[in-house]
């Protein structure tokens, strides 16, 4: 197990935690100088049903860094088409959501 701040260092830019559900979540380090830039990338086949867009962006000061609990990611890279197939498998499974209230007096 690394480290996000060890992988930065020995230049592993992608990573993800064992105990994470599905094999393509993982994280994507922007590496500066050798360490963590200020922002991890949470990419996730899901992420694009729940929250609109693929990957999220996460505040790498929000984590702490130096904790081994990562390993590296060997598995596809979001552009592949075995990534992609995973997104669209979760198309649609929160269903469809409710509309925003509109202002205005009431009815």
């Amino acid at each position: 197990m690394i480290s996000i701040k060890e992988a930065a260092a020995w230049g592993i830019e992608r990573v993800r935690k064992p105990v994470w559900a599905n094999a393509l979540d993982h994280v994507k380090i922007d590496i500066v100088e050798g360490a963590p830039g200020p922002w991890l990338h949470l990419w996730c086949p899901f992420n694009t049903e729940c929250n609109g867009r693929d990957p999220v962006d996460v505040l790498a000061y929000q984590w702490d860094l130096s904790v081994p609990e990562f390993e590296p990611y060997t598995g596809p890279l979001p552009s592949s088409e075995e990534y992609r197939q995973a997104v669209s498998r979760f198309d649609g499974v929160l269903g469809e959501r409710p509309k925003p209230l509109q202002a205005g007096p009431p009815t």
